[in-house]
């Protein structure tokens, strides 16, 4: 594979990673999804997301930070018509945020467990928020598609969560061995 295969890819499955997550999240309470298996499909797309920042700045960018912001600005300015390269900044936050909560919920998790949910709240929205703009206001074809199909699922999901409501666990038998 070369790099911008491997880069490509990395982001691709990062993104999976995280939709992956989220839908598990939401269908838990009716699916026997252990915390670890949550806690390592979120460290896996972290990583991956991580890899995919290294070798976009190895492959396209050979770590010159100045030389990826320019090229930022420039594709910001070819999607929207305004000379941003700011974008750069909000991947960096995005991978301290992942990077930190991953190890949050590794190092404390009884602390992580007990957090507001406010807190999760507002890093899925930002890692959606980014999420949105990487795949559908700044791709096309194919990978929009993907994006808005992700995002249509993910939408169906909430709703049918919202509608169905939260199972009635006091009337679930359970049988003591």
């Amino acid at each position: 594979m070369d790099g911008p295969l491997i880069t490509a890819w990395t982001i691709r499955i990062a993104l999976l990673l995280l939709l992956a997550c989220l839908l598990l999240r939401m269908t838990r309470p009716w699916w026997s999804v252990s915390e670890a298996t949550l806690r390592g499909v979120w460290t896996a797309g972290c990583l991956v997301f991580l890899a995919h920042i290294a070798a976009g700045m190895h492959f396209y960018h050979q770590w010159d930070h100045r030389h990826a912001y320019e090229e930022t600005a420039q594709q910001t300015y070819d999607t929207l018509g305004i000379r941003f390269g700011g974008g750069i900044y909000v991947n960096h936050l995005m991978a301290i945020v992942w990077t930190g909560d991953v190890l949050w919920w590794w190092l404390a998790p009884q602390v992580y467990r007990q957090r507001r949910p406010l807190w999760g709240q507002m890093i899925v929205g930002f890692f959606l928020f980014i999420a949105f703009n990487g795949l559908v206001v700044f791709k096309e074809g194919s990978l929009r598609l993907a994006g808005l199909v992700g995002f249509g699922v993910l939408t169906l999901a909430w709703l049918v969560v919202q509608v169905r409501g939260k199972p009635d666990v006091s009337h679930v038998e359970t049988i003591d061995h």
